[in-house]
């Protein structure tokens, strides 16, 4: 599967990256908001992971226009408050991730789109 990375944290990003591929998925990368749709539209990829604490354009903006062409999105936080979760789902996100991400829920989430991919 093609996974759309997107962190604005090079850092962050290496190690997604890194725990991505170890899944045997490949992974495209952004380093912000701005580039999400057309990267997107450019690679095609089955899911888009997206933090969504950026600069700029912050993933609750990019998944809203995610929208338009109907990827799935996985958000990525390091807030676990309620109010965060309950954001990235009103933005369209399909599944929530919390950092440090954990390779096991990673993997969970990666299988289910996956199966309708």
């Amino acid at each position: 599967m093609k996974v759309l990375l997107v962190e604005d944290v090079e850092e962050s990003r290496n190690v997604l990256r890194a725990m991505i591929e170890r899944l045997d998925h490949r992974v495209i990368e952004a380093a912000n908001g701005k580039e999400v749709v057309k990267t997107a539209l450019d690679s095609n990829p089955e899911v888009v992971m997206m933090d969504l604490s950026m600069p700029e354009v912050d993933g609750l903006q990019a998944t809203a226009a995610l929208r338009a062409i109907s990827l799935p999105v996985i958000g990525i936080t390091a807030y676990p408050e309620t109010p965060s979760v309950d954001k990235a789902f009103r933005a369209g996100c399909d599944a929530y991730l919390r950092k440090p991400v954990d390779l096991a829920d990673l993997g969970a989430a990666l299988r289910r789109f996956l199966r309708t991919a």
